[in-house]
């Protein structure tokens, strides 16, 4: 008798399909109310998506919905066919990931000449939008497949790690398509009465220049992303080494370098990001060094803690005994093994890059006023609660909370994840 029958084929988070002693009507209270919250929270998500894309301004905003879905379905089907492949056996991995490639590749030449019937070739807002949005949709379905059963047995844990990576993953689908479903240009002024409160034609109302507040609030997450991305990259790429090389040469290398980062540790984080934010000068660039600045010594003083623990342990001295090089215990012993630590910090720092954006835009030290952006939305809109507008930083404002409470919750997350000794 084949004993693979009894094993797990494909599971998900409503779905498991395997032999199973119980019956579909014997699942738990709470399998159905979870089921009945995503399964109904997901067709509205979806009706004001493809509510949205009928009615914007760009008249195309159903197909470039629709080409999402197809790069995503498609994305998801070549990659589970890649890793049964694997895993049965039929395929080594280096040729499961070329039969990848050559499956990518034709579905490129099918998707492409489909795509062209919509926007000529030179549309690049286009292509960014259906190839960013599709592979964050396959993504989101992949990470849903993949990881639940894991998080599942986590309890709590694991349902909040999925509800953030959620939030975020939506954030990024609707910034990607946000040229072709906002219903007005996010910049234009004048296209409505000035403060008109929420109704029918203006869903969240409109600001004190006329603006259509929904525009703004779908476009404005492209800079809050794009500046907590840039700086979250700059910490990682400068935290980490330094903290390395601090904590395994030691001595006086790594007393400088602790004195330095402590020092920058020591001023409240805001401040210094306002500080070097206003001698900088605005653009998104500028604030996302100023943030990186500010955050680098967190990265710093976590790998250089458990550098200091790592190489004490057996396997990095038998490494130093067999006359194994610095660069590579450096790389190949102690890196792999304080790598988590770090991505979990910088999956907590991307929701401190994100309120701290907002907090440099909101005393004006931010973007122009030109571009779509919550934190200048919720500087505007404060003159305005005084006459009773409250939607004009109101619904900015709920964004950036959505937005780091979405990070927050993965980066907890991922912390149960990558540190096995929590399960326990």
């Amino acid at each position: 008798m084949d004993n693979r029958q009894d094993t797990k084929l494909v599971s998900g988070v409503f779905y498991q399909l395997s032999p199973k002693r119980e019956s579909f009507q014997n699942q738990s209270r709470t399998w159905w109310i979870i089921f009945i919250i995503v399964v109904g929270g997901s067709l509205v998500l979806l009706a004001g998506l493809f509510l949205l894309a009928a009615q914007s301004i760009s008249q195309i905003g159903i197909q470039v919905v629709l080409i999402t879905f197809a790069i995503a379905i498609c994305m998801m089907i070549i990659l589970s066919i890649k890793d049964l492949k694997i895993e049965d056996g039929t395929l080594t991995t280096a040729r499961g990931y070329a039969l990848f490639i050559v499956m990518c590749v034709v579905a490129a030449l099918i998707l492409i000449p489909l795509s062209l019937v919509f926007l000529p070739l030179d549309s690049l807002t286009f292509w960014i939008a259906t190839v960013g949005g599709g592979l964050t949709l396959s993504f989101t379905g992949l990470m849903i497949r993949d990881f639940y059963p894991e998080l599942r047995e986590r309890g709590t844990a694991g349902i909040l790690t999925i509800s953030g990576l959620l939030i975020v993953f939506a954030i990024v689908y609707m910034t990607f398509l946000a040229p072709f479903i906002t219903p007005y240009l996010p910049f234009s002024i004048n296209v409505g009465p000035v403060l008109d409160p929420p109704s029918s034609e203006y869903p969240l109302g409109t600001t004190a220049l006329g603006q259509d507040l929904l525009s703004r609030v779908i476009a404005g997450g492209a800079t809050m992303l794009q500046v907590a991305a840039i700086s979250v990259a700059v910490c990682f790429t400068i935290g980490v080494p330094v903290g390395l090389l601090a904590s395994f040469r030691g001595g006086l290398t790594d007393r400088v370098l602790s004195l330095v980062m402590d020092s920058i540790f020591a001023f409240p984080g805001l401040v210094l990001a306002i500080a070097i934010a206003a001698m900088l000068g605005p653009g998104a660039v500028n604030m996302a060094i100023s943030i990186a600045v500010v955050y680098i010594p967190s990265y710093f003083r976590v790998v250089r803690s458990q550098v200091l623990t790592v190489r004490e342990l057996p396997y990095v001295e038998a490494a130093v005994v067999m006359g194994a090089r610095d660069r590579d215990i450096m790389f190949r012993y102690i890196l792999p093994n304080v790598l988590p630590s770090a991505v979990v910090v910088m999956s907590i720092n991307f929701a401190d890059a994100v309120l701290t954006a907002a907090g440099l835009t909101f005393v004006g030290l931010g973007l122009p006023v030109d571009i779509a952006d919550w934190g200048w939305d919720l500087t505007s809109g404060r003159n305005q609660m005084i006459v009773g507008a409250w939607w004009v930083s109101s619904f900015p404002g709920l964004m950036v909370v959505i937005l780091a409470l979405g990070f927050t919750l993965a980066g907890d997350g991922l912390n149960e994840i990558l540190t096995p000794k929590l399960q326990e």
